[in-house]
């Protein structure tokens, strides 16, 4: 590699990783997945559990990487150029991977898209569009949508034979970087798997679920209905990362749940039609941004937000919430999420708190002792009139 690449890589890697921030840090943990296969809870989850032992990135792709660092890639660096320059630093690099079933996956990113790319219309006015319509227009593009893997296709590593379906994950080293895939339909034991590979223990927090989201009224609709036509049951089938992913067990119980739920024949988009498709609706989108804020946990490492993580951690883990699936019945931490911004200012108002309280303690202190102070004089005078009216008795 020239030396010309190597400091871009470094410029924009002390972008990413600002060395006055994270120079103590020698962790790094890349989610580095497709879309839609649950790295935004992964990511939520390993900055909420492990901020103070890891560095933890969430990336899609290459365009993602060029907008989050604001420079103009001349030198072409790609996101394993990145990762691989950590390693060369001394950086223990860990990269994360997800698999999805492909039905759950493609849905998931079709509904990802649906109001700025695929209908191109706000999603007030979506979730009441008739069925049929979204279904036909799924179905159009079903062959076409969220079919790359990137552990098998991007990552240009050595992939294990098959799945270890007893440990539910697998992992690759290459010069040095630790390269792990594990499914989405073991969710329920991330915790216990990322904890034994990273060293920190890990509390999974699902984080940016579809069916919680705006147009989730529509997708949970469209779950409930949507019958997969037979030819896409064909698909599935000798899909080559469905039969690596999934034991023989596993695939028949997928498949016949899928075949419960069949219709008939239907023809989609071709190559050619699924591009002109792409064209038409990348030229009518109406905005295009990465979404920040949607995350639990945005990683900052300042005091305010430390100590909001460490409170939020501790709750989860004390009243158990790692498992839960409906937002409303977890209000008390969930609508407050890891911000900079908010955490400070709530930091702010607990300094105030604080000293008012502190205030109003020593001014009833004050009012208190002097009430008492005054209640013992009152108590002194009243034995010496008492000694004298006995004293002018006596006498």
């Amino acid at each position: 590699m020239d030396t010309n690449k190597i400091s871009y890589i470094k410029e924009l890697n002390d972008k990413i990783f600002n060395p006055t921030i994270f120079h103590n840090y020698i962790n790094i943990v890349f989610i580095y997945t497709p879309p839609k296969v649950g790295s935004t809870t992964l990511i939520s989850s390993l900055r909420l559990s492990g901020a103070k032992f890891c560095i933890a990135i969430h990336i899609h792709d290459e365009n993602m990487l060029n907008i989050l660092t604001q420079y103009k890639n001349y030198h072409n660096v790609t996101i394993l150029d990145i990762i691989y320059y950590n390693s060369s630093i001394g950086k223990n690099v860990f990269v994360i991977d997800v698999y999805r079933t492909p039905v759950e996956r493609k849905l998931s990113d079709y509904f990802e898209n649906i109001s700025n790319f695929h209908f191109n219309n706000n999603e007030e006015f979506i979730i009441n569009y008739d069925n049929n319509k979204i279904i036909d227009r799924f179905n159009s593009i079903f062959p076409h949508i969220a079919n790359i893997e990137y552990f098998n296709d991007i990552y240009n590593i050595d992939v294990p034979t098959s799945f270890d379906f007893d440990n539910k994950f697998i992992m690759t080293i290459n010069q040095n970087v630790k390269f792990i895939k594990i499914r989405l339909q073991d969710s329920n034991h991330w915790g216990q798997i990322l904890t034994h590979l990273l060293g920190f223990e890990v509390l999974i927090i699902k984080d940016y679920i579809t069916e919680n989201k705006k147009i989730g009224i529509l997708y949970k609709r469209i779950k409930n209905e949507y019958k997969i036509p037979i030819n896409f049951l064909e698909y599935i089938q000798n899909d080559k990362y469905f039969l690596f992913y999934n034991s023989p067990l596993e695939r028949e119980l997928y498949l016949t749940s899928l075949a419960n739920n069949q219709t008939n024949f239907f023809l989609p988009f071709s190559d050619s039609e699924f591009k002109f498709y792409l064209k038409i609706s990348n030229q009518n989108q109406y905005h295009n941004f990465i979404q920040r804020n949607h995350y639990l946990d945005l990683g900052c490492i300042c005091n305010a937000c430390s100590n909001k993580r460490f409170n939020i951690f501790t709750k989860i883990k004390k009243r158990d919430y790692t498992d839960y699936t409906d937002y409303t019945d977890y209000t008390d931490y969930l609508n407050s999420r890891v911000y900079h911004e908010q955490a400070v200012y709530e930091q702010n108002i607990h300094k105030l708190n604080t000293i008012r309280n502190k205030i109003n303690y020593e001014i009833t202190k004050h009012y208190n002792d002097k009430n008492k102070h005054k209640n013992k004089h009152n108590q002194h005078n009243q034995h010496i009139v008492k000694l004298n009216m006995k004293n002018i008795i006596t006498n």
